[in-house]
């Protein structure tokens, strides 16, 4: 009897223990995965803060502004249900805020041909806009964007990278009116303005275009004065030929 006991005891201990060491396993688990779904989620907060904050201005529309503040939005309501701190509230508030009171520029300013000023800036709203369509695409596998959305914010991203690249072609024709002449500089623009033109389904670039074709008949108007001036020159040199050799008769 006193043996039965004492086993009963020993197995009694063992199951006290195990539940307590599975007790202990199952609160570290839990631990972990709220401490990875926290990380996660501030990982998912910061990547669409950079992604918005790296958005030209030029290029920032209601519908991108709209979407970037209530996914951020949703996720950091998550996040103070996990975890919360004055840090995480201010950091909210001051986004929130700032994509309350976003301004819509125009794409591009009265009195110029480009959107941006140099070769530098284009590139960098190149490398934004790669951005913001690999994680619109990533947004889109995970499921975590409707498919409406996904494929209007994706089609605005697209037609920003299309017009700023149409910068470097404008800029290349500035750049070759420079170093090679008016000439020159026209029909690069003239290939400039077709890319452009093929954008335009919206009419939104007309002021841009207005601007370059202004331009392109100041530089034609230009080289065909220079040609006529050189043409007369090579007439009057050839009959001043013609006189010479008359006389030398």
């Amino acid at each position: 009897m006193e043996n039965t006991s004492t086993a009963m005891l020993v197995v009694a201990i063992i199951v006290v223990l195990g539940a307590i060491a599975y007790s202990i396993q199952s609160f570290e688990e839990r631990k972990r995965a709220r401490k990875l779904k926290i990380t996660l989620l501030k990982r998912e907060i910061r990547q669409a803060i950079n992604i918005y904050k790296g958005i030209p201005d030029n290029f920032m529309t209601v519908e991108l502004n709209d979407f970037v503040r209530n996914f951020t939005n949703v996720k950091w309501r998550k996040l103070h249900t996990l975890v919360s701190s004055e840090d995480n509230t201010r950091a909210h508030n001051a986004f929130q805020e700032r994509c309350k009171n976003q301004n819509y520029y125009s794409q591009q300013q009265l009195g110029s041909m480009t959107v941006f000023q140099d070769e530098g800036q284009v590139y960098h709203a190149l490398g934004q806009l790669k951005e913001l369509t690999a994680w619109l695409a990533d947004l889109h596998k995970k499921k975590a964007i409707t498919e409406t959305t996904f494929g209007e914010l994706s089609w605005q991203a697209k037609d920003f990278y299309d017009r700023a690249s149409c910068d470097l072609e404008i800029l290349s024709a500035i750049e070759t009116q420079r170093a090679h002449g008016e000439k020159a500089g026209y029909y690069k623009f003239n290939s400039a303005i077709k890319s452009l033109g093929n954008l335009n389904q919206s009419e939104e670039l007309d002021s841009q275009m207005f601007e370059i074709r202004n331009h392109m008949e100041t530089l034609k108007a230009i080289y065909e004065e220079q040609e006529a001036i050189e043409e007369e020159q090579r007439r009057i040199e050839q009959l001043e030929e013609e006189e010479r050799n008359q006389q030398q008769q």
